[in-house]
């Protein structure tokens, strides 16, 4: 018999060995993840008294540049027991997860497929996609940096991205963010730019740098992208923004409502932090 429904106590260590085996994410940052964003623990797919999906849904607001806001959900470390793949299982946790937030009065779910070819399952899910991004590779330039908190970061970040739709992430989200990467350089900082300072979410990992966002003067960016380069040490893919003609999908949205008449056209809005 196929279940649905919040992990229960007794559930937990299953969801918990889910994670770590799809993921790799130990118990520690799973534990974390929950207490800053709020959750008690993820919504499960058990068959027979056996967890074999999972999902993550943490609340985030999508703000619009009217100063207007709605509440969504964001799915993250969706997962299923590779031998249980193929069976329909995350889609009907997916479903059960949009009628949770309709239960919330929410009026979105969003999320980031892991990787491109999923496109195709979240819109066979209801998703379209949505919440674009650019990248770039940049070079080390030296420039001055100061970490910064997540309530400094989340607060300057609002500021950055009020003229576009855009996900706007708790202090408690940035704080995950912040952690992700243990290696030294990651973090969250502010980079003393030509037109005013730049920020940028920093993961210094050794098979790879990423700068998770870059928000910046446009006159500024290949100065930020080669200042945040410079934490990492080497070249570094940096992720910016989308502008009004140019971006790559990142995320899916599923309205549980009907798309609100403001939702602009393509590219549509940011998400930035996917904790990905």
């Amino acid at each position: 018999m196929v279940e649905i429904h919040p992990a229960r106590l007794e559930d937990l260590a299953q969801a918990q060995q889910l994670w770590a085996r799809v993921f790799g994410d130990d118990a520690a940052f799973q534990r974390d993840f929950y207490a800053l964003t709020g959750l008690d623990g993820p919504l499960v797919l058990l068959e027979d008294g056996q967890v074999q999906s999972m999902l993550a849904l943490p609340e985030v607001t999508l703000t619009f540049p009217d100063g207007r806001s709605v509440k969504g959900g964001y799915v993250y470390a969706l997962a299923t027991r590779p031998e249980a793949r193929g069976r329909g299982y995350a889609a009907q946790l997916l479903d059960y997860a949009c009628q949770t937030l309709k239960d919330c009065l929410a009026d979105c779910i969003l999320t980031v497929p892991a990787q491109p070819s999923l496109f195709s399952f979240f819109a066979r899910c209801g998703f379209l996609p949505a919440l674009y991004h650019r990248r770039l590779t940049a070079n080390p330039i030296p420039t001055p940096a100061t970490p910064l908190s997540p309530q400094d970061y989340a607060a300057v970040r609002e500021d950055l991205l009020s003229g576009i739709v855009h996900v706007t992430h708790s202090p408690g989200q940035l704080e995950v963010q912040r952690r992700l990467c243990p290696h030294p350089g990651s973090g969250l900082y502010r980079l003393e730019l030509a037109h005013g300072p730049g920020y940028a979410a920093v993961e210094c990992w050794p098979a790879g740098p990423v700068v998770k966002e870059l928000l910046c003067d446009p006159r500024d960016e290949d100065q930020g992208a080669g200042a945040a380069a410079a934490l990492c040490g080497g070249p570094t893919q940096v992720r910016l923004p989308p502008l009004p003609q140019a971006g790559q999908p990142f995320g899916a949205i599923r309205w549980l409502y009907g798309r609100p008449e403001r939702w602009p056209q393509p590219p549509w809005g940011y998400l930035g932090l996917a904790f990905d």
